[in-house]
């Protein structure tokens, strides 16, 4: 077996890749390339063939950086014996991925959850994805110190009455009663729970666009919860600065 190395072969090349930032395929910049090119003989009178280029490519659109794997090979062939291109970028991208968003005021655990649930969502692990999603709200109201909140039960009689519940309904209710959130947020965060009991509980698969609609909802909560008003409190340092 006989294997090359060349560096920066296809270096300045330029290739229409989606962007992750851009959201759509735009041009980029290979700055840096590793080219392998290698033989393999097969018997006496055969081959294995390979050809494959290692780059670091850049948006020149927004300056995003991303890894492309671009191989072909002898035996992966058309009709017509035209090399059909193995192609990989990585970050793994389509035009449904999502981008992890970076919070300043955020705590970490639920930074952590949160990019492990985008992670989930762009490989296509969409059960994982759901609970993910549920972790995300029981982390609200640990971080919250939420422990329980009113839950409407109704009794053997018919009647209606509240209780004390220290399950994630009665948590979720405890944000609103705590006035971290309103009651629509809380009644949102509510979907989010049943979600991930589907996912969780009854191993249910939950459609991507449910599971984008409720992580774009938890990317709200944290906004409410955490990036406004420490954002209030700047303008509010700064105006009894003057």
């Amino acid at each position: 077996m006989k294997i090359e190395f060349e560096n920066d072969k296809t270096k300045d090349k330029i290739e229409k890749v989606l962007c992750t930032s851009c959201k759509n395929d735009t041009k980029h910049k290979v700055l840096t390339s590793i080219n392998e090119k290698g033989t393999e003989p097969w018997g006496d009178y055969a081959s294995f063939d390979w050809n494959t280029n290692y780059e670091i490519i850049q948006c020149l659109g927004c300056d995003t950086v991303s890894f492309r794997y671009h191989s072909i090979n002898s035996e992966n062939t058309d009709h017509e014996y035209r090399p059909i291109p193995t192609i990989r970028i990585y970050p793994k991208r389509s035009k449904d991925t999502l981008t992890t968003k970076h919070y300043f005021n955020v705590p970490y655990n639920l930074q952590r959850i949160y990019s492990e649930t985008i992670d989930s969502y762009n490989n296509g692990n969409l059960t994982l994805c759901g609970s993910g999603v549920r972790a995300l709200v029981e982390g609200l109201c640990q971080e919250n110190g939420i422990t329980g909140g009113n839950v409407e039960v109704t009794k053997k009689d018919g009647s209606k009455e509240k209780q004390l519940r220290t399950n994630l309904q009665g948590k979720i209710n405890g944000l609103h009663e705590s006035g971290k959130l309103t009651a629509q947020h809380a009644d949102i965060l509510h979907e989010h729970r049943f979600l991930g009991n589907e996912a969780i509980h009854e191993l249910s698969l939950p459609s991507k666009e449910d599971l984008n609609l409720a992580i774009e909802i938890v990317e709200n909560v944290f906004d409410t919860l955490y990036e406004i008003p420490s954002k209030g409190m700047q303008l509010k340092s700064k105006r009894l600065k003057k």
